[in-house]
């Protein structure tokens, strides 16, 4: 489990960590009556249209447009982005942890961070070589929590080992599964970071690995934000 490395160009513009190998979950189309009913895999395009996941715990309903695809349904994590697109995308993430700080990067979690919306946005707020918004309120898919976006801070210096020398800061750990998640050089993103009842937290990610195109992201990804509905007690 580790970060990719290979081609500078765009993948190491890449904060998300390799999903080891797993099985493939279905996500669901849209049948004749407006119901979803499962029959698309991951890594597949998906039709315009309403869809519900497969394997992310708590099922989680969206809608996309023409174009999208579904790269990755995971009891633990989501991904949707543009067809082929590894630069940009929306990731959803179950019960991630605060990261560890180490000089080393491990995929560790950092001691003594709370695990509620508050907890991790401050904790995040609060690191050196970023730049963070100021919390906004948000509701999204029917949990409430907190909004925030994300960027390098100029002139920050310090990189992970696998990082080749670009600027890095160490974000998210998913103790369960081993994902770490790393924001690297000009990568931009906005972070939700959302409580579920009775306990655990929904992070919702629209992340541009390529800075320049958060602004477009945002615009495409806003409105399937919207859509989300979890399904939660």
């Amino acid at each position: 489990m580790g970060l990719e490395t290979g081609n500078i160009g765009r993948m190491l513009l890449r904060s998300i960590a390799l999903i080891t190998a797993a099985l493939l979950a279905t996500a669901c189309s849209v049948g004749a009556t407006g119901s979803p009913v499962s029959s698309v895999p991951a890594g597949r395009p998906l039709p315009a249209g309403t869809y519900t996941s497969g394997a992310f715990i708590p099922p989680l309903t969206f809608t996309v447009p023409d174009g999208w695809e579904k790269a990755q349904d995971l009891a633990a994590y989501l991904q949707l982005r543009p067809l082929g697109d590894e630069v940009v995308g929306i990731h959803v993430f179950k019960d991630p942890v605060a990261m560890s700080q180490a000089a080393t990067c491990p995929t560790a979690a950092e001691p003594g961070v709370g695990s509620t919306s508050f907890d991790l946005v401050k904790w995040i707020r609060e690191r050196p070589g970023l730049v963070v918004s100021q919390p906004g309120m948000a509701t999204v898919g029917g949990l409430r929590g907190s909004v925030i976006d994300i960027r390098i801070a100029d002139g920050w210096k310090a990189s992970c080992p696998f990082a080749q020398g670009l600027p890095t800061v160490p974000l998210i750990f998913q103790p369960a599964n081993g994902y770490r998640w790393v924001v690297v050089g000009d990568e931009r993103l906005r972070l939700y970071v959302l409580d579920v009842p009775g306990g655990g937290l929904v992070v919702v990610d629209i992340d541009a690995f390529d800075g320049t195109r958060f602004d477009a992201l945002l615009e495409a990804a806003a409105p399937i934000v919207r859509s989300f509905s979890f399904a939660t007690p």
